[in-house]
This record gives structure tokens, C-alpha cells and sequence, in this order.
């Protein structure tokens, strides 16, 4: 058996395995690098250029900074202010809870902290508005979906690190056109969800928080959210490294005592980091042994110029139903956009890899996936808070959880087949 076919079977064997033993599948890569290497007398050097630590600087130094500030709460005051500018509309509530979402997941965390910040946001101002809650939180989570793809984003870094690898990125800003098509599947999900789930039925309220509508930011938030003005400030006017940059301006708040050390760097995501790393190990040696020509030939066989896109985008969503999109989904099908591309002459190679990103992303939904059980979770416990355990059932709240993230995946096809992303480059 060849080298290449034995690269994508270690690849897979890796995914089961994390998935069935829960066990972190970029630790697995790791390991099966290591075998594969031995093995086929790769050399350990060339195994550890998969290790990006440019990479690794980006995201450390991100959820480096935005640990500061998840710590005093300074972005979930924010975003409770932007939503409560809608007044006595309350219908508005929904979209200012999207373009919440949007704005604290494109400011500079990503997707990761952003998720949980969304539930903890939207289930108290579903109380004391009346608007649906499940609802709001959907919304919510895609808002953070849509503005994940923001170039000082980490889930942007690994995409624009993958793009690059292919020569598909000429800027930083090559995640900006993927951004944009996501915001436009979402709003088309956001749509499909307020129909379902009957948005314009606005209950009584049901408790009072004019508590929360006297939130101010006390010193040390308002320091934290400078540092934020100043990393965007540097990042996107005077081009500096996001990463580095992060790493500086998270270094001078604790230094000034806005911050408490431990509690930073144990909330860094040391897990998803080892996870994106590990399979671009594995990735290393499948590069090397024509595992990922070999997967893009597999890919290519199943499509044409008009059903790519849409066959890209359903693969990359079943996938993220059981792994990690950024982690897994995103390393394994990204290498593989360009010399499919190459094969199907008329294939945008820019367009495939935002299929993988949107693919990856909106099957979050579902209930086995982290958004859905972030907001099964979050729900269940405001529920019990209240007294009230049978107001949601968590058998429906599970069924249309699932709904929603098959419509979002239909959705997503649907808009590769219509071929609008080409509309945006």
C-alpha cells in the first residue's frame, strides 16, 4: 500500500478514535506523524515544519489578550448595551443580538470565547424582554459564526496560514471576501429560524433586570477595552502582527494590574491549539507523501464545475457533525482546494476553501456539536435558576436544534450551487 493512501487512513483512524475515545485528535496526529515518519524515513525536521509556531503565536496571543478581558466582563456589558439600544421595538433585539455577536467574535477572540459568552448574554434579555430565547440565542451564535472569519480573528489565522500554503492568499485580508459569504448564509439562516420558531410572537416579560439596564464599566473595563481599541488600531492601520501585537498590549495590562496571570493563561484554549497543530503534523507528512493529492483526487472525482462548491460545503459540514471545524475540518479539506481547482478548470479555489469554512461552522447547531450544547446547556441551567425545569423540553429543544443545523447546511449548499460567493471576489 502506498504511502499516500496509509497517510489518509492514519488521518482517519485518528478522527474515529478522538471521537469515540474523546480523546484530543491533534495529539493523535501527532503520534501517527511520528509512526508514519519512522516508518517511511521521514526526517523528524521535516515533520515539525507542520508545527506553524507563527501560527501557534497568533492564537496563544489573541486568547492571550482576550482572557483579560472575558475576565471582568467587559465584553459581555458591551454587547448587553448595543442590545438594549433597540428601545421599546423589541423585534430589534434579534438583529442587535446578531450584530452583537458579529462585532464581539470579529473584534479579535474568534469563535471560541465568543460562543459562551452569547448564551450567558441572551438568556437574560430574553427574560426581562419576552423575546424567544432560544431564538435570541441562535442568533447570537450566528453573529459569532459570521464575523469568525475576520482577519484578526485566530480561526482567520489558520485559514490565511492554510490559504498561504497553496499560494491562494496575496494579502491578510484574504479571509475578508469568506467573511462577507458567511454573513450572507447566516442572515439567510437567521431568516429560515425567525420563521420556525414564530420570532414575531413576543411573550410577557417575565422578570425584571432594570438592574442590568444600570450596568456601567468601572475602571478596570475600560482599560481592558482601550487595549482592544489599540490592538485593532495597530493591527488593521498600522499593519502590525496580530499575534505579536496581542501578546504586548496583554503584557502591559497585567503589568499594570489588570489582570490576574493564572487565571489568563489557564483559559487559553491549550486543547483546540494542540488540536489545529497536531493535524498539520499529520498534514506535513501527507503532504509529503501524496496523501492530500490523493484525498483532492478522491474529492474531484465526485464533482463537476457547478456541483464543487456545494459537495465541498455538505462534506466539510457532515464532517464537523463529529471533529472539530477548526481543528480537523479546516486542515484536512483546505490543502485539498487548490489542485482540485487545478483539475476542474472554472473552479474558484478561493470559493471552495469558504465552502470548507462555512461547512465546518454552521453545523454548530446541532446539539452534539459545541454551539447546540453550549446553548441546551445554558437554557437548562437559567431554567432551574428559575424554578421553571419543564418550561423548555429538552427532547424538542434537541429536535429542532438538529433542524436548525440541517436547514443551515441545506442553506449553505444552496448558496454554492447559486454560486454567490463569486459575486463577492
Amino acid at each position: 500500500m502506498s504511502a499516500s493512501v496509509v497517510s489518509l487512513i492514519a488521518l482517519l483512524l485518528a478522527i474515529v478514535i478522538g471521537v469515540v475515545r474523546k480523546t484530543n485528535i491533534g495529539i493523535l496526529c501527532i503520534g501517527m506523524a511520528v509512526l508514519l515518519g519512522t516508518f517511511y524515513q521521514i526526517k523528524p525536521s521535516l515533520i515539525m515544519k507542520g508545527f506553524s509556531t507563527s501560527l501557534f503565536l497568533t492564537i496563544v496571543g489573541v486568547t492571550y489578550l482576550f482572557s483579560i478581558l472575558s475576565q471582568n466582563d467587559s465584553l459581555t456589558i458591551l454587547a448587553s448595551k448595543l442590545v438594549r439600544l433597540v428601545g421599546s421595538w423589541k423585534m430589534m433585539g434579534y438583529i442587535m443580538m446578531f450584530i452583537s455577536g458579529v462585532l464581539i467574535c470579529a473584534a479579535g477572540p474568534g469563535a471560541i470565547p465568543s460562543l459562551a459568552i452569547i448564551p450567558v448574554l441572551a438568556l437574560p434579555i430574553a427574560r426581562s424582554s419576552g423575546l424567544n430565547p432560544i431564538l435570541l440565542c441562535l442568533v447570537g451564535q450566528m453573529g459569532v459564526q459570521g464575523g469568525r472569519m475576520s482577519p484578526i480573528t485566530p480561526e482567520a489565522a489558520v485559514v490565511l496560514q492554510l490559504m498561504e500554503d497553496q499560494g491562494l492568499a496575496a494579502t491578510t485580508y484574504a479571509t475578508v471576501p469568506i467573511m462577507y459569504f458567511m454573513l450572507i448564509c447566516e442572515i439567510f439562516i437567521f431568516i429560515s429560524c425567525f420563521i420556525y420558531f414564530k420570532g414575531w410572537k413576543v411573550s410577557e416579560p417575565i422578570a425584571d433586570v432594570e438592574m442590568e439596564s444600570r450596568l456601567t464599566f468601572n475602571k478596570n473595563q475600560i482599560v481592558t477595552l482601550m487595549g482592544l481599541a489599540a490592538l485593532l488600531i495597530c493591527v488593521l492601520i498600522f499593519k502590525m502582527n496580530v499575534g505579536l501585537t496581542a501578546f504586548l498590549i496583554g503584557t502591559i495590562l497585567l503589568a499594570l494590574g489588570y489582570g490576574n496571570e493564572k487565571a489568563v493563561i489557564k483559559a487559553i484554549p491549550w486543547n483546540i491549539i494542540l488540536m489545529v497543530l497536531g493535524v498539520g503534523m499529520l498534514m506535513q507528512v501527507m503532504l509529503i507523501s501524496g496523501g492530500v493529492d490523493f484525498l483532492a483526487s478522491i474529492l474531484t472525482s465526485m464533482m463537476t464545475v457547478q456541483t464543487a462548491p456545494s459537495i465541498m460545503v455538505l462534506i466539510s459540514g457532515v464532517m464537523s457533525l463529529f471533529s472539530s471545524g477548526l481543528g480537523v475540518v479546516f486542515p484536512t479539506l483546505i490543502p485539498t482546494t487548490g489542485k482540485i481547482a487545478a483539475s476542474l478548470p472554472g473552479v474558484d479555489p478561493t470559493e471552495l476553501v469558504a465552502m470548507v469554512v462555512i461547512g465546518g461552522t454552521i453545523t454548530g447547531f446541532s446539539p452534539i456539536s459545541t454551539i447546540g450544547a453550549l446553548i441546551m446547556s445554558a437554557v437548562a441551567m437559567e431554567d432551574e435558576a428559575e424554578g421553571m425545569k419543564c418550561r423548555h423540553n429538552q427532547n424538542i429543544l434537541f429536535r429542532d436544534l438538529f433542524i436548525v443545523a440541517f436547514f443551515a447546511l441545506i442553506i449553505s449548499a444552496a448558496t454554492g450551487v447559486l454560486g454567490l460567493y463569486r459575486l463577492l471576489v
